[in-house]
C-alpha cells in the first residue's frame, strides 16, 4: 500500500471533519463596520461567532447532513459544496495555521494503522 494517491481517505477525514468539526464554536470576528441582516442589526465593534457545528449540519447547506458520506468531497462533487459551508479550522486568512499538518498527521496514523493491522467488525457491537 502506497501513501500517493490516498484521494479517498482525504475524502473519508474531510467528511468525518464535517460531522465532528474539532471545534464547534471557531470562527470569530469582529464587525468592522454596522450590518444589517434581515430584521437584526450587527453594529460595528461587535464580536460575531459562526456555529461550525449548526454550519456542517444545516440541511440548507448539505443533503442528508447527519448522513457521513465522503463521496460529498469527491473530485466530481466538491464543486457543488456551497462557500463557507466547510470551515472545521476556520476560514479566510485567519484560519487555523495547522491545518495542513493536522490533515497530514490524520492521514499518516490512518494509513500506517491500515497498514499494520487487520480490521474486522464485531457481532457483539453495534456499529455506529
Amino acid at each position: 500500500m502506497s501513501f500517493t494517491g490516498l484521494q479517498y481517505l482525504g475524502q473519508v477525514i474531510k467528511e468525518s471533519l464535517r460531522i465532528y468539526p474539532p471545534a464547534t464554536l471557531f470562527t470569530s470576528r469582529i464587525c468592522n463596520m454596522d450590518y444589517q441582516v434581515g430584521s437584526i442589526t450587527i453594529h460595528k465593534g461587535t464580536a460575531v461567532v459562526l456555529p461550525v457545528w449548526d454550519n456542517h449540519h444545516d440541511p440548507d447547506l448539505w443533503s442528508n447532513p447527519c448522513k457521513f458520506d465522503p463521496d460529498r468531497f469527491s473530485p466530481a462533487n466538491k464543486a457543488s459544496v456551497k462557500r463557507m459551508a466547510y470551515m472545521p479550522f476556520g476560514l479566510g486568512k485567519r484560519n487555523c495555521i495547522g491545518n495542513r499538518f493536522a490533515i497530514s498527521e490524520v492521514k499518516i496514523a490512518i494509513f500506517r494503522l491500515l497498514k499494520e493491522f487487520k480490521f474486522e467488525t464485531c457481532e457483539k457491537q453495534k456499529i455506529l
